[in-house]
C-alpha cells in the first residue's frame, strides 16, 4: 500500500520558492555589482579627464604660449593688412594694363622709317597717335618719310600739318607731322 503524504505540496513549493529567491538575489547582486563597476569606471574616467583638462589649461595659459599666441595674432593682422594692400595693387595693375599706351615697339617701327636727312626735334606720344616736329634736308626726304609711315601696319593716317622753309640755304626745313595710330596692343613688350 502506498503512503499518502498530505504535506508534500507544502514542502515542494517551498523548495521552488527558495530556488527563485536564490536566483533573484544572485541576479540583483550581479546587477548591483555591474552598476557599481560602471559607476566606479566612469568616476575614475571623469577624474582622469578633469585632471587632463586642468593640465591642458595650465599649458595653454603658460607665458610661452601666451607670447606665441600674441605673435600669431600680430602676424594674422599683418596678413590681413597685406591682403588689403594686395587687392589695391591688383586694382591698380588692372587699371594700368587696361590703359591705352604706346610701347617701344611702336617707337622702333617709327624710327625704322626715318630716312637719312630727317631729324626729330620733338616727339609726342599718346594712345591716339604721334605728333612729330622734325627737320628735313629737303621736301623729298619729308615725302619719303611720310610715305614710309603710311606703309606701316600700325599707322591709320598720316598728315603733314606744316612745312616751314629755311631762312638760309644751309639750314634744314622744319615740319610737323601727325600720325593717327590703329588699335595698339597693350601687352606688347616695352
Amino acid at each position: 500500500m502506498k503512503d499518502f503524504n498530505f504535506f508534500a505540496p507544502y514542502t515542494g513549493s517551498r523548495k521552488d520558492f527558495k530556488k527563485e529567491y536564490f536566483y533573484a538575489v544572485v541576479l540583483s547582486i550581479g546587477l548591483i555589482l555591474f552598476i557599481t563597476f560602471i559607476y566606479a569606471f566612469n568616476y575614475f574616467k571623469i577624474s582622469k579627464l578633469n585632471s587632463e583638462i586642468v593640465d591642458i589649461q595650465q599649458n595653454l595659459n603658460s607665458k610661452e604660449n601666451v607670447v606665441k599666441l600674441k605673435e600669431i595674432e600680430d602676424e594674422e593682422k599683418k596678413l590681413a593688412l597685406m591682403n588689403q594692400y594686395y587687392d589695391i595693387v591688383v586694382k591698380i595693375s588692372e587699371g594700368i594694363n587696361n590703359k591705352d599706351f604706346v610701347g617701344s615697339k611702336v617707337i622702333n617701327k617709327i624710327n625704322s622709317c626715318v630716312p637719312e636727312g630727317v631729324y626729330f626735334k620733338v616727339m609726342t606720344l599718346d594712345a591716339g597717335g604721334v605728333q612729330l616736329q622734325a627737320e628735313g634736308k629737303d621736301r623729298e626726304t619729308v615725302a619719303v618719310f611720310e610715305r614710309a609711315l603710311r606703309n606701316l601696319d600700325i599707322v591709320k593716317e598720316v598728315h603733314i600739318a606744316s612745312i616751314n622753309s629755311p631762312a638760309t640755304e644751309d639750314e634744314n626745313l622744319t615740319f610737323s607731322l601727325n600720325c593717327t595710330l590703329k588699335d595698339v596692343d597693350n601687352y606688347e613688350g616695352n
